[in-house]
This record gives structure tokens, C-alpha cells and sequence, in this order.
């Protein structure tokens, strides 16, 4: 396992190779970039207290999910285009299905959805953020 003095990008690489998962899969299910089977998050996005808590370092492979301080908080232009996208999806398809109705259901429309997608959106700009970033993931498969 890797020890707490050791260089971040210095881990297991031999840890499953013959099961790692692809690329977008192990995107999809928050997995380390590196052996696709640890999980990046302490608990399920569901828990709304800590949904965005990763976690020190990956319990199959050693990898640390923060290779240096602050590398998650480019996260955030992750996190506001897509809650731009939700804007733009929501706020339309409620002007052309309602047949633009008072503003106060525009409010309901678009800011119910971006909060229920809060977890999801926050997670996931992390996952991308270090999967594109990190330099970790593998070209060769």
C-alpha cells in the first residue's frame, strides 16, 4: 500500500489489470482511475451530509485522490456548465410545453431540478476534473 510520504502519482499499477473496466464506465461509477475498482467517495451520493467526501487514498491500489491541494476547485466550471445545461433544459422545454407561463413557475422548473442534481453535478465535476487532469489514466487501452 502506499504510505502518507510518498509522491501521489507513485501506486499499484499491477492491482487487476486483467479486470479493469473502461474508461467511461469507471467515470460513471465514481471507481479510481488507476485500478477502476476502488471508489473515489466515502459514501453514496444519496447522503446528503458527506456525498462529496473523497476518500484519502484508494483501498485497492494506493492512488491518492488529491494529488495536490486545491486541484479540485477548477471542479467548480465543471459544475457550472452543467448547471447551466440544466438551466437552458429546463427553462425551455417549460416555455414550449407551458406555453411561457408566469415567472414564478420558471423558478420552480429550473431551480427544483438543479438541486436535486446538486450531489450528482458536485461528484461528478470531481470525477472529471481528475480523470481529464490527473494524468493518470492510461492511453493504451
Amino acid at each position: 500500500m502506499l504510505q502518507t510520504d510518498q509522491h501521489p502519482f507513485k501506486y499499484d499499477t499491477s492491482v487487476n489489470e486483467k479486470k479493469k473496466k473502461s474508461f467511461w464506465l469507471a467515470m460513471a461509477q465514481c471507481k479510481c482511475p488507476v485500478c477502476t475498482e476502488g471508489d473515489m467517495f466515502k459514501t453514496k451520493a444519496t447522503n446528503l451530509k458527506k456525498f462529496n467526501e473523497l476518500q484519502e487514498n484508494c483501498e485497492v491500489c494506493g492512488f491518492r485522490f488529491m494529488p495536490e491541494p486545491g486541484f479540485y476547485q477548477i471542479s467548480l466550471f465543471f459544475t457550472y456548465a452543467i448547471s447551466v445545461a440544466i438551466f437552458l433544459v429546463f427553462g425551455t422545454a417549460t416555455y414550449y410545453l407551458l406555453n411561457n407561463p408566469p415567472l414564478w413557475v420558471y423558478y420552480v422548473a429550473v431551480f427544483t431540478p438543479s438541486i436535486i442534481a446538486t450531489p450528482w453535478n458536485l461528484r461528478y465535476s470531481k470525477v472529471v476534473m481528475l480523470y481529464v487532469f490527473g494524468g493518470v489514466w492510461r492511453s493504451d487501452e
